[in-house]
């Protein structure tokens, strides 16, 4: 009998207490064009199988209009809305492998300011506008190996970073890139912005910064030499998960967090949504209401 059991990879939560969590099943071939979206609230699961490799996931509302949807995008450009039915697939021109000139896989997608925006590979990003997915980035596109972005965020239209190999810090203003002047050559992985001059970093070795464009404090933990993941802020303190490790930031020092599990656990990925925060292991789902560590079971994995 096959076994069902799925490695998670990312996810994001909508509300308070539901979760899209985006899997690829470990009996499959890791190289084959699939993912499975799986939603959970109110301890109930769905899913639905994509026939593209996945990378990330977001959501985008209009309560006017009530209309609410999951956004998954594909490491080739592939984006699928899925707002219920079947989804809606569209192709980020440009984007990927699978085209003839390539600058790279795209890494993420992100809601800044009710706007969707794409990043990767080659210093790629992208906007969805009203007639579809625009580059944003041509006079800063490289197809030099070794170079592009893993993460994007921003507060508004006029502030949005982008982060990547080699130390790249990137701001857009709406019009357009300006480099930062570097703090630190390792790759940074995750990047959160919580204002124009509150803006949180986070790579490999170690690394973490914390200011503005151009204008950094570096943190660091002396007994923590590898790779933070993602960084995301709740109920004002700033929480970090990277190889397996979960770790939150008072007066300016890293602490690690212990939630009490009373086994090992993965986590990679943070996000926080309605006074709850979610952090996401390849095997393991935490939540955090502010007072309490608990762990949600996929049946799956059971």
């Amino acid at each position: 009998m096959t076994s069902p059991a799925v490695t998670f990879l990312t996810g994001y939560s909508s509300r308070r207490g539901a979760l899209g969590l985006l899997t690829f099943p470990d009996m499959m071939d890791a190289r084959a064009p699939f993912c499975r979206l799986f939603s959970y609230a109110g301890g109930q699961w769905g899913s639905l199988d994509l026939k593209f490799q996945c990378k990330s996931i977001t959501v985008k509302s209009d309560p006017a209009r009530n209309y609410r949807a999951w956004w998954v995008l594909g490491k080739n450009g592939q984006v699928a809305e899925i707002a219920g039915g079947a989804p809606n697939i569209d192709q980020i021109p440009g984007a990927g492998l699978e085209v003839s000139k390539p600058y790279g896989y795209v890494e993420a997608i992100k809601n800044i300011g009710g706007e969707l925006y794409v990043c990767g590979y080659g210093r790629q990003v992208y906007k969805q506008t009203a007639t579809g997915w625009t580059s944003i980035a041509d006079d800063i596109l490289t197809r030099d190996t070794g170079t592009g972005f893993f993460d994007i965020d921003g507060t508004d239209q006029q502030h949005v970073y982008a982060v990547g190999w080699k130390g790249e810090i990137y701001l857009h203003d709406g019009k357009t890139w300006h480099r930062d002047d570097g703090h630190t050559t390792a790759h940074l992985g995750a990047v959160r912005c919580l204002g124009p001059d509150n803006v949180w970093i986070c790579g490999n070795d170690g690394v973490v910064l914390h200011g503005r464009f151009n204008h950094w404090e570096r943190l660091s933990d002396p007994a923590f030499v590898d790779n933070w993941y993602s960084i995301e802020e709740f109920n004002g303190q700033i929480y970090l998960a990277g190889n397996n490790v979960l770790a939150r930031i008072v007066n300016g020092s890293i602490q690690r967090v212990d939630p009490g599990l009373g086994k090992p656990f993965t986590v990679h990925r943070l996000h926080a949504k309605d006074g709850m925060l979610w952090a996401i292991g390849s095997a393991n789902i935490l939540t955090f209401d502010g007072k309490t560590w608990s762990e949600v079971i996929h049946p799956d994995n059971v």
